[in-house]
């Protein structure tokens, strides 16, 4: 079940970046920041993840 961890994982990243972008926005953020920052963390989380076999 290695693979529907991964999933549920993924899914969980997910929300958690889409409810920190929205608390941002609604906070004033600008959206070019919020683009740099969500290009940041997608970068980290792949780092994170490692090479993935192709599926």
């Amino acid at each position: 079940m290695p693979q529907r961890n991964g999933r549920t994982r993924d899914l969980v990243v997910f929300l958690a970046v889409l409810g920190t972008g929205t608390v941002l926005v609604l906070r004033g953020v600008a959206a070019e920041s919020l683009a740099t920052i969500a290009v940041a963390v997608s970068g980290l989380y792949a780092a994170w993840r490692g090479p993935q076999p192709p599926a």
